[in-house]
């Protein structure tokens, strides 16, 4: 279902965070960026994402930003990243086209007021089983009248703009429209009930632990398995139902095609700082021992 056609079946707040996606919003006096996200599915094209999970130095998000990417996951629930770390990234990242988001697990629920404060553009839950999680998660991420986000006055997240008593008429309908409320299907429950997942209003993406997910089915890492397909497919469909986007784990080129075609508007290239990292060094050592060893050089 197209976004804009989905309108006409929603509220009045639902029905105006559409327009400020698409653009058609009352202009908001700050300097902040649209989401990345946003943007990409406006144009028509896939919103492409990769992951830290180490590195943090205020020169990554332009290497991230010069590689081609839309957005960045930081991952909290497997790194390590302390919240003045992820401040600094979400500063760095605002310098960029690159929209960051904050992957944390769903015991960490409480943090996501302080981490969305420091301008991160989105934040994604890990392990959610049902709707009632989901829209606890809505709640802590959504302003009202959708859910029941704190205000805090000038900061990263507002650009240092003030807004006063302007808050909810002015900024808050901006960051309900533009900040990216993400719930992960990592288990059958989960799977079970993403229909009714995808239905809670401030959901705004449903994304999948491809190894947690395909370990749960009995197929683990076996991604071309149908059982795992098949869990991909419901997800996609009921994301595209209810008019939210679907984020895919792509792990091969033909898997980002696949997943396009099922409707994923959102995809996650395979691996992270870590292994992007990792190959790289390990190509160009073993390029160099090659060589090396051809010309008769003892090698490791």
């Amino acid at each position: 279902m197209d976004f804009a056609q989905d309108a006409a079946r929603r509220g009045p707040n639902e029905a105006a965070l559409l327009d400020f996606r698409n653009g058609e919003g009352r202009e908001v006096d700050t300097v902040m960026k649209d989401n990345s996200i946003w943007r990409a599915v406006r144009e028509g094209r896939a919103a492409l994402g990769t992951g830290l999970k180490e590195f943090a130095s205020r020169g990554v998000p332009w290497i991230i930003e010069a590689s081609g990417f839309d957005y960045c996951m930081i991952d909290h629930e497997h790194g390590a990243f302390d919240l003045e770390t992820i401040a600094d990234l979400a500063g760095w990242f605002q310098a960029t086209s690159v929209s960051a988001m904050v992957r944390i697990h769903k015991s960490f629920t409480c943090l996501i007021p302080a981490i969305l404060d420091q301008g991160i553009m989105g934040i994604q839950v890990s392990e959610v089983d049902n709707a009632a999680k989901a829209r606890a998660i809505a709640l802590e991420a959504k302003y009202p009248p959708i859910g029941n986000r704190g205000i805090s006055g000038q900061g990263m997240h507002t650009g240092y703009r003030g807004y006063g008593a302007r808050h909810a008429s002015d900024y808050a309908p901006w960051a309900n429209a533009n900040i990216i409320t993400c719930v992960s299907i990592e288990s059958l429950e989960g799977l079970e009930n993403v229909e009714a997942i995808a239905a809670v209003q401030g959901i705004d993406m449903i994304a999948y632990g491809h190894s947690d997910l395909s370990a749960r089915l009995g197929v683990h890492l076996q991604l071309e398995h149908p059982t795992f397909k098949a869990a991909v497919r419901r997800i996609a469909e009921a994301c595209a139902a209810h008019g939210k986007l679907a984020r895919g784990s792509a792990e091969t080129e033909a898997q980002i095609e696949e997943y396009w075609r099922l409707g994923c508007k959102v995809l996650n290239l395979p691996g992270n700082d870590v292994s992007t990292y990792l190959d790289g060094l390990k190509a160009r050592a073993g390029r160099a021992h090659a060589r090396l060893k051809s010309i008769g050089v003892p090698t490791p």
